[in-house]
């Protein structure tokens, strides 16, 4: 049995550090997570990558070849073709995981998954691990920063959530100000919580040794 940590994108990662990560036998990053200056809270090594391959990839080609990617899986429910430009030579890539794996879930789970959420539900429902580490996931509080990063790293096709329109979900300066559309904070906690129990794994943070919602 294995290890594995996944990586997202909110300001818990701040609260990991490289040690932790790479306690951990395999790790799994999301949406291209920024590493440049943040070595020392998430590493610099990933096995899996899990994406939307709707948005661009801010990764170079250098780190892509760097990581040691060994699978990559499409979150987006519209497949596409294998690319180079987030896929290197030699890793096995699932261009239809997304469309396979999201309306099952949503029947199953009463929401949409973010691409964090479907990488949570692929390593949770196999056998081959026993533990799950969990750094970024703060599952989109509101009143919280949506990153751990500014708003100056987000993809430029991103920057429309920024706004102070009440109708989009993050203020100018980055801070969630309404639930998300991949559930609330509470459902998805009770989601998570429920699944670790029903298949019988443990659950790792950096602060502490099970997932709570608080």
């Amino acid at each position: 049995m294995k290890s594995v940590i996944i990586v997202g994108k909110g300001p818990s990662v701040l609260q990991s550090t490289r040690e932790f990560v790479e306690s951990f036998d395999e790790v799994a990053i999301c949406n291209f997570p920024p590493m440049n200056g943040y070595e020392k809270h998430i590493g610099n090594k990933a096995q899996y990558l899990f994406l939307n391959v709707g948005d661009p990839n801010p990764y170079d080609k250098s780190l892509l070849n760097s990581l040691g990617l060994t699978h990559a899986f499409n979150t987006s429910h519209r497949p596409k073709g294998r690319e180079d430009k987030f896929c290197p030579a030699g890793v096995t890539y699932d261009a239809h995981y997304g469309e396979k794996r999201k309306p099952q879930f949503k029947k199953d789970h009463g929401f949409d998954p973010s691409t964090g959420i479907l990488a949570f539900d692929y390593f949770v429902r196999n056998s081959g691990y026993d533990t799950i580490g969990l750094i970024g996931f703060d599952l989109f509080k509101v009143g919280t920063p949506v990153y751990y990063f500014s708003k100056d790293a987000v993809q430029s096709s991103l920057h429309y959530l920024f706004s102070p329109d009440g109708h989009r979900p993050y203020t100018p300066e980055g801070i969630i100000k309404i639930e998300s559309s991949h559930g609330s904070t509470e459902h998805v906690f009770a989601y998570i919580n429920s699944m670790l129990e029903r298949f019988n794994k443990n659950a790792r943070v950096p602060w502490e040794e099970k997932v709570e919602s608080n």
